[in-house]
Formats: C-alpha cells, sequence, structure tokens
C-alpha cells in the first residue's frame, strides 16, 4: 500500500559497492535520461539512482495524487487486502499484526473485520480510513520504527521498495520480538516490468521512469527478485515461509496511470489501459507485477 512514511527524496547516497542482497559485487548499469539503474549479476536486485532534489513534503499532497487516482488506488489496494488476508490468515490470527506505512488503512481496517489484531503506523494520517484511526500509530519521523514489543508481526506493503538501504532497514527487525515480516513489493520481471525494461532499451523509457517514480517524492530506489529478497531477509534471521502472486493492477488501470502533474490519461489510451489491466489480472497467479512474502524468524535468530 502506498506509503506515506516514505516522505523523503533527497537523490540517492553514495554508490553500494556490493548488493544488499546477496553482497555480490558484480553488476551491470544501464544509464537513462533521468535514472541510472545498477542490476546485479547474481540475484538480479536492481538499485536506481536520481538527480539530487529536496523535499520533506507529505507524498499524500502531491499533484497526481488525484481523486480518480485515490479511488482507483483504494479499489485494487481493497481487492488485494481481502487475498492477502485470506491466503495468510491462519499465521495472522496468531497474534497481533502492525501495518507498516498503512497509507488508507484498508489493510488494517479488513483485517480488524476478520478478527485479527491488527494495527497501522505511518508518519501522515492525510487519507486514513475514520474506521481505523483509533487502531493508528503515528511515526516519530522518516523511517523511524514502532515499539514492536506487542506485535508478532509486522507488514510492508509496497514499502521496501522505497528504503534507500533496506538492509540496514530490516537489520533493525532482528533485534526486536517480531516473529514474522509479511512483505509485498513490485516485481520488474512481471508482464509490466519486461515490457518497461524492453521499450527502454529500445529508446522509450517513459513507462520505466513511471514504474520507478521518477521526479516523485518517494521514488522506487529498487527492484528485488524473490530469489534477491529471500537473501535479503536471510542474511538478517528470517526464512522464506510462503508467498502469493497476485495482480497489481485491473481494468482500474487508467486511473492509475499518474502523471507529473496529476493529469489524466489521453482519452484513447483508457480503453486500451482498461483491456490491458483486466488481462494482468486474470494472468497474475501465474505471472505478475507484484507478489507478496511471509518470512519468519529462524531458531538461530530467536532474541
Amino acid at each position: 500500500m502506498t506509503s506515506a512514511a516514505t516522505c523523503t527524496y533527497q537523490g540517492t547516497a553514495a554508490p553500494v559497492e556490493t548488493c544488499y542482497c546477496c553482497g555480490d559485487s558484480r553488476k551491470s548499469t544501464e544509464y537513462f535520461p533521468e535514472v541510472t539503474i545498477a542490476r546485479c549479476q547474481s540475484c538480479g536486485t536492481i538499485r536506481t539512482s536520481f538527480p539530487e532534489t529536496a523535499s520533506r513534503q507529505d507524498p499524500w499532497q502531491m499533484g497526481s495524487v488525484t481523486p480518480s487516482f485515490l479511488q482507483a488506488l483504494q479499489r485494487r489496494r481493497n481487492i488485494q487486502a481481502t487475498q492477502i488476508a485470506s491466503f495468510f490468515e491462519h499465521e495472522l490470527h496468531r497474534g497481533s499484526l502492525i501495518d507498516y506505512g498503512c497509507g488508507q488503512g484498508s489493510f488494517v481496517h479488513l483485517l480488524r473485520e476478520r478478527g485479527i489484531d491488527a494495527f497501522g503506523c505511518d508518519i501522515s494520517d492525510s487519507y486514513l480510513r475514520d474506521e481505523v484511526r483509533e487502531k493508528f500509530i503515528r511515526l516519530a519521523g522518516p523511517w523511524a520504527l514502532p515499539n514492536l514489543t506487542n506485535f508478532r508481526t509486522i507488514s510492508f506493503l509496497d514499502v521496501l521498495e522505497h528504503v534507500e538501504n533496506p538492509s540496514s532497514f530490516v537489520a533493525e527487525l532482528q533485534a526486536s520480538n517480531v516473529t514474522n515480516v509479511l512483505v509485498k513489493v513490485p516485481m520488474l520481471k512481471g508482464p509490466i516490468g519486461i515490457g518497461a525494461s524492453i521499450l527502454a532499451r529500445m529508446g522509450r523509457s517513459t513507462l520505466l521512469q513511471r514504474l520507478l517514480l521518477v521526479g516523485e517524492i518517494s521514488p522506487h530506489y529498487s527492484f528485488f527478485t524473490s530469489h534477491g529478497l529471500e537473501q535479503l531477509f536471510k542474511q538478517h534471521g528470517f526464512a522464506l515461509k510462503s508467498a502469493l502472486r497476485i495482480a497489481d493492477v485491473g481494468s482500474e488501470l487508467p486511473e492509475r496511470m499518474r502523471g507529473k502533474d496529476g493529469e489524466p490519461p489521453l482519452a484513447q489510451t483508457r480503453l486500451f489501459g482498461a483491456c490491458l489491466g483486466a488481462i494482468l489480472a486474470c494472468i497474475a497467479p501465474a505471472w505478475s507485477d507484484t507478489r507478496v512474502f511471509l518470512f519468519s524468524r529462524t531458531p538461530l535468530s530467536t532474541v
């Protein structure tokens, strides 16, 4: 879920010499007009670099976050929340959960309706649902972790790809009491991601730049592969327990196509976008641009 916790965009830090997922130093680098992509030759994880800017604006206040975008986003997030809750329900019923970067609070609301003790946390409650306000924890600052003492599970839904150094962020969980980490991330090896990469190599990088949210306050600093994400959590004491493929878009795709200044998609693209989104939703169980992973603490890493 789009997170208001990711509210700073100040360009990337100094280049990382080794992959933060697998530790390999071999990488290939591609240069595009507004973004540089370094791809790990071992696990396939990519790291992006952007021109340096400075902003502390709330991402929910960006011009591209229009009412139609928010409606389309919430519709898809509600569908995803139902799929995630159903697939992982047995594990989620075993203790309290906190949804980090809860955004609108759709996931928290649905879990509580199912009898799961769920809370949300974020740096902003700009668009938080009224139904979950009593279960909301405001973060002390960007990327600050709340007190996790009373939570068995923490979820990061569309969060880790916005972190400049996800390894350091995940490492903080190792010292907590958290047993499970539920992670949802975009996958660049899905149909849209592969299509965007092919177009970029042909000199048409617009779609790739939109997938990476180039120029936004909260861009995508990483795109993980399944293997890379598994390696990242393994080095911090968590093993992959199960995973789920879900659709990132459906027929609402035209409303989700954000322009830099909030402009709507061209009229002639709306029908094509709706049909494409419906097709992507149908094939998602086998091939999708988004996956959800459940990582559990390994016995040797118990605090």
